[in-house]
């Protein structure tokens, strides 16, 4: 192996965010935040993800050096049609097809974590809900994988378990709680914190936590609370993001000054 491929090896972030609600539009902040600093930086899937626009989707590695030529970052996955299913009153309705994307396949994949320095992976569903409890396949962590991070919204507080939790049933297990439990930061931070919620599948990489939608002061108060129980279970790497104040959060922690 070349000098210069050892240190690209070195250097390169492959991150992937797992948990609720909150993850894509995180994963993309962090993509402009690394673009910024003229990183090679891509964008991808190990479950699925919503198609992007055209102008940043990569089919190739070819069409991915030319965007970081550019100084755009590269959006990669395998095109699926999926029809979304849902039920009422028994009956399964099909709803409107949704452009989504799935794992890349495996050549390009290993190409582009061959030139890429910042790899983001959305690696979890939640079906748009603020938390969630994982089954045993989830998440899909790549081997290459250097850090994880959680995400949880902070809108799941004070609401019933079963409105706010993906994979309720598991949930209902997992807190050894009812369907109506109303969600508290004591419960925010048990997901965090244990290897059956958040940190599933984590082992020894880096481990960092976004409480999402802070977007007021009752919730910063009670995010403060998560970050001080997550502190007493030794993970220290906290970020409390809201609409505001996401990017300058997230290039704190990432781009440390």
């Amino acid at each position: 192996m070349r000098g210069d491929e050892k240190l690209a090896e070195r250097e390169r972030r492959v991150i992937s965010l797992v948990g609720g609600g909150g993850k894509t539009t995180t994963m993309y902040a962090l993509a402009e935040i690394f673009r910024e600093e003229g990183k090679k930086v891509i964008v991808t899937t190990s479950t699925h993800l919503q198609t992007p626009p055209e102008e940043i989707r990569a089919r190739n590695i070819e069409e991915v050096r030319s965007l970081w030529k550019s100084d755009q970052i590269a959006v990669i996955g395998t095109d699926c049609e999926n029809a979304k299913k849902s039920e009422t009153d028994g009956q399964k309705i099909a709803e409107k097809s949704v452009r989504k994307m799935s794992i890349p396949e495996p050549v390009f994949l290993q190409e582009v974590l061959q030139e890429a320095e910042v790899v983001l992976i959305e690696a979890d569903g939640a079906k748009h809900l603020p938390c969630k409890v994982p089954i045993e396949k989830e998440p899909v962590i790549i081997p290459e994988c250097t850090d994880v991070i959680a995400v949880v919204g902070m809108d799941a507080l004070g609401k019933p378990l079963e409105e706010v939790c993906f994979r309720k049933d598991l949930a209902v297990q997992f807190f050894n709680t009812s369907y109506k439990h109303l969600m508290a930061e004591e419960d925010v931070a048990k997901i965090l914190s244990s290897v059956q919620g958040a940190r599933k599948g984590v082992e020894d990489r880096k481990y960092c936590v976004v409480l999402n939608k802070c977007d007021d002061e009752i919730r910063k108060e009670r995010a403060e609370k998560i970050r001080s129980l997550l502190k007493e279970q030794s993970i220290e790497n906290v970020m409390i993001t809201s609409y505001e104040n996401r990017q300058n959060e997230l290039k704190k922690y990432f781009i440390p000054a």
